[in-house]
């Protein structure tokens, strides 16, 4: 298509209303696409090409061991010296029955013949290498999440998407940065048979009794020797049935290792399928069975041998995601009952005032999504959909709510959610003090009218797209009385939650734990470069012929259809080069077809990743209070942190709005970008570090016997009393 046909496709795109789906046709699913794929593929593509270096890193220690170790070492030496080792490291570890055992299977494996052992002793050094390298980054990992409540709370969501995602999901991005071969095959491996490691470590390192490392520190222990001293033995137990855990996943992943291209009797089993050889799956499968107990054999803890293996397997896979029913004589915590009433305090004068204010500010922020945000084009919209940004005056003098796709679109539904959250917070406390539900409180209001804020700014400084010179022909749009009314209603809203947080009577269920949580602090570093990573990476992908309407590149289209005329010309004319041509032809196309990025910060876009990092960079500062750098007292830090999960799910918040936003109303050529999901994730990372602290805080209680506590309703009744008299 010649530059010069643009335009007209512009206004046929204009014209050309689509045709309305209804709800229950499966094609209106194409419409609401989500772009996930396309933001990993984005992810792929930049690591690959700006990160050799780091990946080399990656690969270094995987690379050196298996080469080392398998390649060099135990396929190259006598059977007999690994036997004995192997069945003198089960002396050691275990007893002379499992030694005995040890040794006699090992035999049986190489009188299966030459070739057989060879793949035996890579298969031994395979799972070697992968739990070597699981203990050294599973213990740390897990006595840090015991230790530091903060970090346990970010890396269990990931343990959890690490077990429920199929290895199948996560091979093609290892194979693409690593190659086929066992170094790729050892990192599937890991991620699969990781997290119950770190699960049993951490649950080992909590389940020490609380008094005896009191005790410990008490007599004056410091505490690296009440790590090693006390914790880490008396977690032992734990620890090494995650070791076994993990070895048995380790176990099961060799057939999908096989796959990736590693050596060992997995790949005998995969060539038997494929060929149909039965003798070959016997053999291979005998030495496969024997390998596999004889070092589950090696790893369990004593007292365990009455399972089987089979079963041993079947638990470990059942119990992926729960592994701590598989530790032994666990007992369960006791619960305390008594027979004490507890009523809540009541609701202060103060604090009525500070709720009514957050009621007012809440009203006018859902009023406000029922009344105009954008006039004569779209804000937001545009970005994604020329025709909502007026090229030919068609909207000219229309107005568009909050909720419509041309107006705030999901930025005026965010605004309404959390206007109608705050109106339900105060409602809830007000009525039940205490026993509303959990967040319907003075602090979840806190975070959703901070959050409220952040968006309505966010959508009123964010960059429309004649200010971005994307189109600089298209209608400015004007601001309506609703994103200002929005604004209004935001801010009344977050000082009335404000005061109304500093006037709750709360206090934490158990006492926070003393001193500086650096874990807090380490995550809301990551957090923060996340943001950084967030606002500088794509925010749009746009592969529409017509996805920049400026002279400029209007004219570089034109100049690229020519060239691309021009090489088919030449083609023709001179066919002994034809090669030469196509493959310049190629080039040419693939650049053409190549999407237009625009990151979260330049004035190409909206520059919502700046404002967002704002976000972030506040988050941070509110969380030093937070995580009692400047000390405090317990309440004061429940409302830092209050603040700070605010701040984080405004960030949240935003990337969120956008990318729904061109999901509901962007052309089918226009995807939002990787820097967007990035956001939204460094957002929800601010958000999950203050949880700890959150979860801990309720309505203050007053316990007593029933004849000795005086209800609110009592309390009520005496004012009103005193002031009739």
């Amino acid at each position: 298509m010649s530059a010069q046909n643009l335009a007209p496709s512009i206004l046929a795109q204009q014209d050309g209303a689509p045709a309305r789906i209804n709800i229950w046709d499966n094609a209106i699913l194409d419409e609401w696409r989500i772009p996930f794929g396309d933001w990993i593929e984005q992810a792929i593509d930049w690591v690959a090409v700006n990160l050799p270096t780091l990946l080399d890193i990656i690969r270094w220690p995987f690379d050196t061991m298996i080469r080392n170790l398998v390649r060099d070492f135990l396929v190259e030496i006598s059977w007999v010296w690994i036997v004995v080792a192997m069945a003198l490291i089960a002396w050691l570890t275990r007893n002379a029955k499992v030694a005995a055992f040890v040794a006699v299977a090992l035999t049986i494996c190489g009188l299966l013949g030459d070739g057989y052992w060879k793949e035996t002793a890579a298969t031994i050094g395979f799972i070697g290498v992968a739990v070597i390298l699981c203990v050294a980054i599973g213990i740390p990992v897990g006595i840090a999440c015991g230790r530091v409540d903060s970090i346990w709370q970010v890396t269990r969501p990931i343990l959890d998407a690490m077990q429920v995602v199929h290895s199948f999901v996560y091979m093609l991005p290892f194979i693409w940065f690593f190659d086929l071969g066992e170094v790729s095959a050892t990192m599937v491996t890991m991620v699969f048979a990781l997290p119950p490691l770190i699960r049993l470590t951490n649950l080992g390192i909590r389940q020490v009794p609380a008094d005896v490392v009191e005790a410990s520190r008490a007599y004056g222990a410091s505490e690296l020797r009440v790590l090693f001293d006390v914790q880490i033995p008396l977690a032992r137990p734990a620890i090494m049935t995650g070791i076994n855990q993990t070895l048995l996943l380790a176990i099961s992943m060799l057939g999908i290792a096989a796959i990736m291209g590693a050596a060992g009797l997995g790949r005998l089993l995969f060539r038997a399928i494929n060929n149909q050889n039965a003798a070959l799956a016997a053999s291979a499968g005998l030495a496969f069975f024997l390998v596999a107990v004889v070092l589950d054999r090696m790893s369990q803890r004593e007292g365990t041998e009455s399972t089987h293996f089979l079963k041993r397997i079947h638990l470990a896979w059942k119990h992926r995601r729960d592994p701590e029913v598989l530790i032994p004589d666990a007992e369960e915590s006791a619960v305390v009952k008594h027979d004490e009433i507890e009523v809540f305090a009541p609701i202060s004068p103060r604090e009525r005032l500070a709720m009514g204010l957050s009621l007012i500010g809440a009203a006018v922020a859902v009023l406000s999504t029922f009344l105009p945000w954008s006039i004569d084009a779209g804000k937001m919209s545009a970005f994604g959909r020329w025709s909502d940004a007026s090229l030919e005056g068609q909207l000219s003098g229309q107005s568009f709510g909050g909720l419509d796709p041309t107006g705030g679109s999901w930025f005026g539904i965010v605004v309404l959610g959390l206007g109608a959250f705050v109106i339900l917070a105060v409602i809830g406390a007000w009525a039940r003090p205490g026993r509303a539900p959990r967040w319907l409180a003075a602090d979840g209001a806190a975070i959703a009218g901070i959050c409220l804020l952040i968006v309505t700014c966010a959508h009123f400084l964010g960059q429309s797209v004649r200010e971005a010179r994307v189109a600089p022909d298209a209608v400015d749009p004007a601001l309506g009385a609703g994103i200002y009314l929005a604004i209004a209603g935001g801010l009344i809203a977050l000082i009335g939650t404000v005061l109304w947080l500093r006037a709750a009577d709360h206090s934490p269920l158990h006492p926070l734990p003393t001193g500086i949580a650096w874990g807090r602090l380490i995550g809301l570093g990551i957090a923060v470069l996340v943001l950084v990573l967030g606002m500088f990476s794509a925010w749009s992908a746009d592969s529409r012929p017509d996805r920049a309407l400026t002279p400029e590149a209007l004219a570089e289209a034109e100049a690229r259809v020519l060239r691309i005329e021009e090489l088919k010309r030449l083609s023709e004319e001179d066919p002994a080069n034809n090669a030469v041509y196509a493959a310049d032809l190629l080039v040419e196309t693939a650049i053409a077809r190549k999407p237009s990025t625009t990151d979260g910060i330049s004035t190409g876009g909206s520059q919502l990743g700046l404002w967002a990092l704002v976000a972030g960079f506040l988050a941070l500062l509110t969380g030093l209070p937070g995580a009692g750098v400047f000390g405090g007292s317990e309440q004061r830090r429940w409302r830092w942190n209050a603040a700070t999960a605010g701040l984080g799910l405004g960030a949240a918040s935003i990337a969120f709005a956008w990318i729904f936003t061109h999901v509901r109303s962007g052309d089918p050529q226009f995807l939002t970008g990787i820097g967007a999901f990035l956001t939204m994730l460094g957002g929800l990372i601010v958000l999950a570090s203050t949880m700890s602290v959150l979860k801990e805080f309720r309505r203050a209680k007053v316990y007593g016997n029933p004849q000795d506590v005086e209800t609110e309703a009592d309390a009520t009744t005496k004012v009103a009393a005193g002031a009739s008299m």
